[in-house]
């Protein structure tokens, strides 16, 4: 085991393509994706990150610990090769991330935190590893996809509103605040620091903003829905729309108008992910065409004490 160098990002990739592909026959991953989770604020590689190489060269193994929610709110991600499950990898790996973890937590001082882990319903490993090391269930996310062949809905805009592309340099500060408020009433993360949003959401140079867009009503940011193309298809990620602008149908027409935009660009599905127990959500995407698929993705928590 040893930290991930950049060079590195590609073999993590084709590691995490490999999982992907036993399980569910297709993957969305690249190495741009895992650059990108790289320079997430908060982490540092050479002490938040791991990979197992085998006797010959190659990573059969991935691990990441990261603070998502300041001072204390850490997830970490376990990966191990189909040809190397069931050789204690995991177990080394997730007790690698329950030491930094700790270690997190003493450095932050508060009176506790939390380390988050996931897992597929059917990895009936990793569930029991989960268990023995007393994490607890606390939320099901479900993967939603619909095929964007054939005629689409056209999507019916509340009045006064108009949708553009994203400007980056332009729109940051206004879309950032609108992005905070509209996640205020959801589970996850809390309120993200400015430049780490810009960091985490623009730092990649190559990234196509031309999927982000941006409801406007007059100069007030009225909602957003970001996408990018991947090689399952458009992964339609974060859906958001402000306290005064709810239940006027934005968020469904800005899901119609993605889909648009993504199947124009002769992207042939779109996903989403979503927490299975938000039933509004879950009846929006499927009032779109949306339906679930590959499973439930448990999410699993444990208390750390500051001590």
């Amino acid at each position: 085991m040893r930290p991930p160098a950049p060079a590195d990002a590609e073999a993590v990739a084709a590691l995490k393509r490999a999982v992907d592909i036993a399980r569910h026959g297709e993957s969305e991953v690249t190495a741009g994706r895992i650059r990108e989770e790289w320079t997430l604020p908060r982490l540092t590689l050479d002490t938040d990150a791991w990979v197992v190489e085998s006797e010959e060269g190659a990573i059969v193994g991935y691990a990441l610990c990261w603070v998502e929610e300041p001072p204390a709110g850490i997830v970490a991600e376990l990966i191990v090769g189909p040809a190397h499950r069931g050789l204690d990898v995991e177990e080394s790996l997730l007790g690698l991330c329950e030491a930094r973890a700790a270690a997190l937590v003493r450095e932050a001082a508060p009176a506790d935190g939390t380390l988050g882990v996931w897992a597929h319903e059917s990895d009936a490993r990793l569930l029991e590893l989960y268990a023995r090391h007393d994490f607890e269930r606390t939320a099901a996310f479900v993967r939603l996809e619909r095929d964007l062949g054939g005629s689409l809905e056209a999507p019916v805009w509340p009045p006064g509103i108009s949708v553009v592309a994203f400007r980056p340099g332009v729109d940051d500060v206004a879309v950032h605040a609108a992005y905070e408020e509209g996640f205020l009433d959801h589970a996850g993360p809390g309120e993200a620091d400015f430049e780490d949003w810009v960091r985490s959401h623009l730092g990649d140079e190559d990234q196509d903003l031309g999927l982000w867009l941006v409801a406007w009503d007059g100069d007030e940011v009225a909602g957003g829905i970001e996408a990018i193309e991947t090689p399952a298809g458009g992964y339609m990620g974060e859906l958001f729309v402000r306290r005064p602008w709810r239940g006027r149908g934005l968020a469904r027409a800005l899901m119609l108008r993605e889909c648009a935009e993504l199947a124009q660009r002769g992207v042939r599905t779109a996903y989403f992910g979503v927490d299975a127990a938000n039933t509004g959500a879950m009846h929006l995407h499927e009032s779109v065409g949306f339906r679930a698929t590959r499973g439930t993705v448990l999410y699993f928590e444990k208390t750390l004490t500051a001590e």
